[in-house]
């Protein structure tokens, strides 16, 4: 995505360094559970439905 202005960028990236590396490896680490959540799911939705 291009649309974030950068001194928006610049500002979310001065907060994720803010946090400890433990902080930053336990959200990547429950981001990644949702994201394989929400694939697993579409995965499946798309299985039963595949002209959807």
């Amino acid at each position: 995505m291009t649309d974030t202005p950068s001194h928006i960028k610049e500002m979310q990236l001065k907060i994720w360094l803010s946090k400890s590396p433990a902080e930053r490896l336990k959200q990547m680490m429950e981001d990644n559970t949702k994201l394989n959540l929400f694939w697993t799911t579409a995965k499946k939705t798309n299985t039963k439905n595949p002209k959807a």
